[in-house]
């Protein structure tokens, strides 16, 4: 019970620290980098960003970390429909820490070329976002709304949030031409890159075992969240019996695996490869 807790609260702390994390990363990449190649972000903050350049071209100033806020409102309502409360919670903490950080960190020049500013905002924003994802929440916006069509589809985050920033792209040539889309789209695609590159949960592999003990694994296994198969072999060089394992497990949950394999036999021989489950009865990791 002891441990449980303690675990339990290792993990809260945990995800509010990348929560925090996410937040600070975001704002130092718009307001340190970005804002200075007038490049738009993806998701929600890139239509903040937008809103706000065109309130500038109006002679209006408008907050951006209030836009963000205001935005996330309704999303937040749908996730709190769709996903119950406790899934929102640490997305709120996140969406807030964000906040905080672009009114706190202040707009600085670090560098002129506005390609380098794409590149080193977008890159950090992709992390953010992909640290958060690993950890069980979004990063609010139109995160939440990428994870309804991620658990919905079953594709890669990236894929969702590229067609969201297609409409954002649209917008921005409506609004101010095609000139400034380039150093948008360069940084929208890498922070996606970026954000499926860290979101490892969302990756399946495929877990070779091979091991002349597997009446002493296949027990363990059965406790492990995803099923197994059992082969029998013979090597080719010994000519000894082997029994081949095959486990199908999303790429988060391998250390795990490994660590259990290799307690029971140190000997074993383990492969494995990245793999795309089609059909049949899968438990895929969603957040």
């Amino acid at each position: 019970m002891v441990k449980n807790h303690l675990i339990q609260r290792r993990r809260m702390l945990k995800r509010i620290f990348f929560a925090l994390l996410y937040g600070v990363l975001s704002a130092i990449g718009v307001n340190f980098f970005l804002t200075h190649a007038n490049s738009y972000s993806s998701g929600l903050l890139g239509i903040s960003q937008l809103v706000q350049a065109i309130g500038l071209t109006m002679g209006i100033h408008l907050n951006l970390g209030m836009l963000v806020f205001i935005f996330n409102v309704p999303l937040f309502i749908f996730a709190w429909r769709v996903f119950g409360l406790s899934y929102i919670f640490y997305s709120g903490l996140a969406v807030l820490f964000n906040v905080i950080a672009l009114a706190i960190i202040p707009v600085v020049k670090l560098v002129s070329d506005p390609l380098t500013n794409t590149i080193v905002g977008a890159t950090l924003i992709g992390v953010g976002i992909g640290l958060c994802f690993n950890n069980g929440f979004t990063t609010g916006g139109v995160d939440i709304i990428v994870t309804y069509c991620q658990r919905k589809f079953h594709k890669n985050v990236g894929f969702f949030a590229n067609v969201v920033n297609g409409l954002i792209l649209a917008a921005a040539v409506i609004a101010f031409g095609p000139s400034r889309i380039v150093y948008s789209l360069i940084g929208m695609l890498l922070t996606n890159w970026m954000m499926d590159w860290v979101f490892v949960s969302q990756t399946d592999v495929s877990v070779t075992i091979f091991t002349k003990q597997a009446d002493k694994l296949i027990p363990a296994l059965k406790t492990f969240t995803h099923g197994a198969t059992v082969l029998h072999g013979i090597g080719a060089y010994t000519g000894n019996e082997t029994d081949v394992i095959i486990v199908v497990t999303p790429r988060s949950q391998l250390v795990d695996l490994r660590k259990m394999v290799k307690t029971i036999d140190p000997n074993v021989f383990l492969s494995m490869q990245r793999t795309n489950v089609e059909l049949g009865v899968y438990r895929r990791h969603s957040l």
